[in-house]
């Protein structure tokens, strides 16, 4: 809840009226609790509103995808808390795969036919 409180906090202060997130985009991510956190930040603001789009649907999680590899954003391997980083790393060692090197796997122009970690 506290990003959501500082991200409404942020608009408020800013001039904006919505806020919304992409963290529902992901299938491991429960949206029913993404959305109730976002909508009780934004309930503390006069005229607020959080925006529950459905970020799975209507080819969502495809287009995160041509994006990242156009922009070449950085493709983070897990959640980004330390226990997600332990946890992932321990199931990747069991299963006889290499642990994940924070900052250095992007998506590249280069990958677009190869599947990430996340599509194999």
């Amino acid at each position: 809840d506290m990003r959501f409180e500082r991200t409404a906090l942020y608009a408020a202060e800013n001039g904006f009226n919505l806020i919304s997130s992409t963290l529902g985009i992901s299938r491991w991510k429960n949206m029913d609790q993404i959305n109730a956190s976002g909508t009780r930040a934004a309930a503390r603001w006069d005229d607020m509103i959080y925006w529950t789009f459905n970020w799975r649907k209507q080819g969502g999680a495809a287009r995160m995808i041509e994006l990242s590899k156009r922009e070449e954003f950085y493709q983070q391997e897990y959640c980004g808390c330390v226990y997600s980083l332990r946890d992932t790393n321990d199931w990747r060692q069991q299963n006889g795969r290499k642990k994940i090197e924070r900052g250095v796997k992007f998506y590249g122009k280069a990958e677009v036919d190869c599947p990430t970690d996340s599509e194999e």
